[in-house]
């Protein structure tokens, strides 16, 4: 296995000569690090792997005879696993490229920018064809190092902002105005937006902009605000919900990030005594199959996850083939349910 790094750009690469400069220890110290961490003492661990952070170095995990070719292997980061939020997504992604013989290699950074900067080293040692990746807001690190590569990168779910090379995905702050739209034009006036933000959670707090945004220009009292950094779940709904009413028990509508947190709220909300959607309506993002089968049925938004697959898959091959980089903006659909009244006429 060969250990020097590799000039995914054309340009010259860091090494590990000049990582051993930096840090000021030999050239077998940093490739030991590399081979064997714990077998390094954690202060010069640290000092080494801030050089390699700072060199933007990615080691080479294939051997020395396939280190000028790229490898079959098409690196992908998703932010989490949890209620199968990317699922769809992966799985038509790795089923179209399967058919051009190109592999899927998983990384799950769970909304912590550090791991996710580790994941995108991690991936791109390994040669890759191109890397996906979820959101357009990432660790500054990781950014830089999918950049310096020249990897075709195509970054999925999101196009609010400025992509790396192409983006494949879905304007949050739109979703976030039609959310709080369809609560004004149901009649709600009162407006909240509830649910798991954790920090590297962008696309949530785009949601919750474009719909303060929304309540703002109507005139109404500013969107109240009830979240947390735990992960979206039933349990963390109804929670937040209790919290929610002690403080501002005039709240009538509810934008929940995630219908996971919104079914603890709409339990929260019939212990309280609230009628849905007489007293109070509920809108969510996410859209899986139990919602509709919820009592009420649950308004949310659905996003085209096989199209992000999809489009994401003939992106990278577009790209692999030389095509110029592109940034495709995907449909996503309102489910008007039982959660909202009818729309006033």
């Amino acid at each position: 296995m060969a250990n020097d790094s590799i000039p995914l750009s054309g340009r010259p690469a860091p090494t590990l000569a000049s990582v051993a400069q930096r840090v000021g220890v030999s050239v077998n110290t940093v490739s030991r690090a590399l081979r064997a961490p714990q077998t390094v003492r954690p202060e010069l661990k640290r000092r080494i792997d801030a050089a390699l952070e700072e060199l933007n170095y990615v080691p080479n995990r294939l051997a020395g005879g396939l280190a000028g070719t790229r490898s079959n292997v098409v690196g992908v980061v998703v932010t989490s696993l949890f209620y199968s939020e990317f699922a769809a997504v992966v799985d038509t992604l790795q089923t179209q490229l399967l058919q051009h013989d190109l592999q899927v290699m998983l990384g799950n950074s769970r909304y912590d920018l550090q791991e996710e900067q580790r994941l995108v080293r991690a991936l791109l040692s390994w040669r890759p064809a191109a890397m996906a990746i979820i959101g357009v807001d990432h660790h500054p690190g990781a950014t830089d190092l999918l950049r310096a590569s020249g990897v075709p990168t195509v970054e999925m779910w999101d196009i609010c902002g400025e992509p790396i090379d192409s983006a494949v995905g879905m304007d949050h702050e739109a979703i976030g105005r039609a959310q709080a739209e369809h609560l004004i034009a149901c009649g709600y006036r009162h407006l909240a937006f509830v649910g798991s933000v954790r920090a590297a959670d962008t696309r949530a707090r785009k949601r919750a902009g474009g719909a303060a945004a929304v309540i703002e220009a109507a005139g109404l009292s500013p969107l109240a605000v009830e979240t947390s950094p735990e992960g979206g779940n039933p349990s963390l709904g109804e929670r937040l919900l209790a919290a929610l009413l002690a403080e501002h028990p005039e709240i009538d509508g509810i934008i929940c990030n995630s219908d996971a947190v919104a079914y603890g709220v709409l339990r929260g909300l019939e212990a309280a005594g609230r009628r849905v959607p007489e007293d109070c309506g509920v809108i969510a993002f996410g859209d899986p199959e139990a919602s509709a089968y919820m009592r009420p049925a649950l308004t949310t938004v659905r996003p085209s996850r096989e199209t992000i697959g999809r489009v994401s898959a003939e992106t990278i091959l577009a790209r692999i083939a030389g095509e110029a980089p592109r940034r495709v903006s995907v449909d996503w659909s309102l489910q008007h349910r039982q959660s909202t009244r009818p729309a006033r006429a």
